[in-house]
């Protein structure tokens, strides 16, 4: 559980809810909001923000950017954030505790991006967020976590429901489709034999964040998101009394990254659909993720799209692990973003 000091100045609030792709799987939704320190008056025109996360990082590494998100609300904005809500990996975090033995029996080598999207949907059209929160809906996914963001709307489509979102903001979400699955069997490949490798159990927290600190990509991360590992990613190594281990075991993290090439449907979908959702584009211009082809592609798919974004930045001197690396300047161009759509949203309640 994150610490009272980390979590200043929100509040959090956790739901738990069900829902089934093949298989019945908790899910875990939380729900954060600023305390009076920013004296941030209730707005009708509040926006209510919507996180989906990449895999490997659990919900909480998005505080430091959600509190600079509630702290720039407290400046003069048309679009003050309302609400900020993180829906959780089935397989991450303190969720995929809650789900570890149906993990270990039936998702071992492979949990799919469906799984995430079908909790995102199934979030979506629950009776959880308030009527308010439904009137201003902002997707933000990052990595996979837009992926599986933008998938949950197609089933919203298929079965009749309007798409919830007032606009989407996709954090280094690559615009690919199923050419690139032939370079990404190939990632697959190194990705299980580097996760192999991998040391999974330290004698101390010290211990492990001495690790974390000279390997990639936590070495990049900023001090705040660190801090936040160091209090929330691990508990006791069963395995290994006196030692602790990460919440969301490698194998589930292995799990996730090796698709099974449904995730790469989801750039496609959005192409059809950018014309209805005002689509945000954030990259880091640092090509340290992605085979180099698969980099062409993405700057060539975001350039026919071009005409179609609602924006498109990329940040320097970061790469695929920019929310994490630059909390507050990836913050400061959501909530930018957050704020090109004011006068039509406001005019939209008139």
């Amino acid at each position: 559980m994150l610490s009272p000091a980390l979590l200043h100045p929100l509040q959090a609030t956790s739901v738990d809810f069900e829902y089934c792709f093949d298989r019945t799987l908790h899910c875990t939704a939380t729900r954060y909001t600023n305390t009076t320190d920013f004296k941030l008056t209730d707005s009708s025109d509040s926006a209510c923000l919507i996180f989906a996360c990449g895999i490997s990082l659990s919900q909480e590494t998005w505080i430091p950017i959600i509190k600079e998100l509630f702290r720039l609300s407290s400046t003069a904005s048309r679009i003050p954030v309302g609400s900020a809500w993180v829906v959780e990996r089935p397989n991450h975090g303190t969720t995929g505790l809650m789900n570890a033995e149906l993990l270990k029996q039936h998702y071992s080598a492979q949990f799919p991006s469906l799984q995430y999207s079908t909790a995102i949907h199934t979030f979506l059209t629950s009776n959880i967020l308030s009527a308010s929160e439904r009137r201003n809906l902002v997707g933000i996914g990052h990595s996979g976590g837009g992926g599986s963001l933008i998938q949950a709307l197609n089933y919203g489509l298929r079965d009749g429901h309007n798409i919830p979102l007032k606009s989407l903001i996709l954090v280094e979400a690559p615009l690919v489709g199923p050419e690139v699955w032939p370079f990404f069997l190939k990632m697959y490949d190194a990705v299980k034999k580097s996760n192999a490798r991998r040391t999974t159990s330290w004698p101390s927290k010290d211990a492990a964040m001495k690790w974390f600190a000279t390997r990639s990509p936590w070495k990049s991360f900023s001090p705040d998101v660190l801090q936040i590992v160091e209090d929330t990613y691990f508990i006791p190594d069963a395995r290994r009394p006196g030692f602790i281990t990460t919440k969301t075991t490698v194998e589930q993290e292995t799990a996730c990254f090796v698709d099974n090439g449904t995730n790469l449907h989801a750039g496609p979908f959005l192409l059809t659909i950018l014309d209805i959702l005002p689509t945000h584009i954030i990259a880091g211009r640092s090509r340290d993720m992605w085979p180099p082809p698969v980099y062409d592609l993405i700057d060539q798919n975001t350039a026919k799209a071009r005409p179609y974004l609602a924006s498109v930045t990329v940040m320097d001197d970061v790469g695929h692990y920019l929310p994490v690396v630059k909390p507050r300047a990836v913050a400061a161009q959501i909530f930018e973003d957050i704020q090109t759509h004011a006068e039509e949203t406001i005019r939209s309640k008139l």
